[in-house]
């Protein structure tokens, strides 16, 4: 069993929620998230997460439990997005394992 977890800033929320719509993905979690950030300096090796040195960005975070083979699929979706989009503030994914649940 895999958990994926989905953070998308509120512009793409409508978009990532037809995401899951066309992976016939039926429940799925989600909250508010406020995402901080500093603007990219020439000595830091990370580059900046929301795209520009705005004070604050209203993003949501999605997180569902799925079967390998179903998040798979899910993140090859995202992954097609992002390819789609000509912006600087992709859909961010993760998949993890789940070791153990109750």
């Amino acid at each position: 069993m895999k958990v994926v977890v989905i953070f998308c800033v509120k512009a793409f929320y409508d978009d990532l929620k037809q995401i899951y719509n066309k992976a016939e993905i039926s429940a799925y979690s989600e909250f508010d998230v406020k995402g901080y950030t500093k603007k990219k300096s020439d000595k830091s090796n990370t580059s900046n997460w929301f795209g520009s040195g705005k004070d604050h960005y209203d993003s949501a975070a999605t997180f569902t439990f799925l079967e390998e083979e179903k998040a798979t699929d899910l993140f090859k979706q995202i992954e097609k997005f992002n390819l789609s989009i000509k912006c600087c503030s992709p859909m961010h994914a993760y998949v993890l394992d789940v070791e153990k649940f109750i």
